[in-house]
């Protein structure tokens, strides 16, 4: 389990929203808290707009040029929220702290593989902008995102 309160979640969300957080703690657990956290209070269209937002500030407090390097991925950033929405509205039986460290415990970095092939998701065109999976509909009724 990696939070134990819902404290500690919210001191990220805190983090992150105020582009506090180190480029070092800022890892895959915690996009995935901060996606949880958006999913539950906002529709998914605003939550994904928040996260976008947010990576973007956060980018800037990093020091990162946009202008001659683009860490941003446009198709991870959509993906995950999708992801973490369906979770969270599949889960809604447990509280925010358990959701999030059951998301986080099931969605390992590479997960979005399974949709996705290296070529296609690593690709100038899915960082610029959503591109649909190439192996996997994430929509589809076959896919299980508890696996």
């Amino acid at each position: 389990m990696r939070y134990t309160n819902e404290e500690e979640i919210a001191e990220i969300v805190r983090a992150f929203e105020d582009a506090t957080i180190s480029r070092d703690e800022w890892k895959h657990a915690e996009h995935l808290t901060v996606a949880m956290h958006y999913s539950t209070n906002y529709d998914l269209e605003i939550a994904i707009a928040r996260m976008r937002e947010g990576i973007f500030k956060l980018l800037g407090a990093f020091g990162v040029d946009l202008t001659k390097e683009m860490p941003y991925h446009e198709t991870l950033t959509v993906f995950w929220m999708r992801t973490v929405n369906d979770f969270d509205l599949k889960n809604q039986d447990l509280c925010l702290l358990d959701r999030v460290n059951a998301l986080i415990a099931q969605h390992d970095k590479d997960y979005p593989l399974r949709f996705y092939s290296r070529d296609r998701l690593f690709s100038d065109e899915a960082r610029a902008r959503y591109v649909e999976p190439d192996i996997l509909d994430q929509r589809s009724p076959k896919h299980d995102h508890q696996s």
